[in-house]
């Protein structure tokens, strides 16, 4: 009996899900709860989608809330993942510096890392919602060895559940 009481916990605990993975492997993973979840942005099953194909402007108001999240957390411009790991890598750089030393050009440029890619992903009962990739060619950091948000995980979580909770949405609507 409690056996299955610690089960149904467990279920409710990780509802929520954001991975972060490199080329397809992961690096990070964290299960969380939302307060005042906005179950429109839930994964659709075919009923839901029906509703949805006859109430245009609720599906605009999940793609915005969406795309919203997105940017705010791996927009390579200025999401949080990317700064972070630029962040890090101008202290790479610095750490790395030897200024009474010569130094050619190749000591300090980021060797051509063609096809490393990070994805950001958020999952709703393990139904992913939201996929974003942005390109590892911008950051100086080997991303197989040097890759480490954890510093960022609160902040990642934080803007999941603005952009994910009813209150947010409610407004988003109006």
């Amino acid at each position: 009996m409690s056996q299955t009481i610690e089960t149904q916990k467990r279920v409710e605990v990780e509802r929520f899900e954001f991975s972060f993975f490199v080329n397809d492997n992961i690096i990070c993973q964290r299960y969380f709860k939302i307060r005042d979840f906005d179950e429109n942005l839930a994964p659709l099953n075919e009923a839901a989608a029906r509703v949805y194909k006859s109430n245009v402007s609720k599906e605009l108001a999940k793609v915005n809330s969406l795309k919203e999240l997105a940017d705010s957390v791996a927009s390579v411009d200025f999401g949080i993942i990317p700064n972070y790991l630029k962040r890090k890598s101008i202290d790479y750089l610095w750490d790395n510096y030897k200024p009474y030393y010569a130094q050619n050009e190749d000591s300090y440029r980021t060797p051509p890392k063609k096809g490393d890619m990070f994805q950001f992903e958020v999952k709703v009962d393990t139904q992913s919602i939201l996929r974003v990739e942005f390109p590892n060619e911008y950051f100086t950091l080997n991303p197989k060895i040097n890759v480490d948000i954890r510093e960022v995980i609160q902040e990642i979580i934080t803007e999941i559940r603005y952009y994910l909770s009813v209150k947010n949405n409610a407004k988003v609507s109006n």
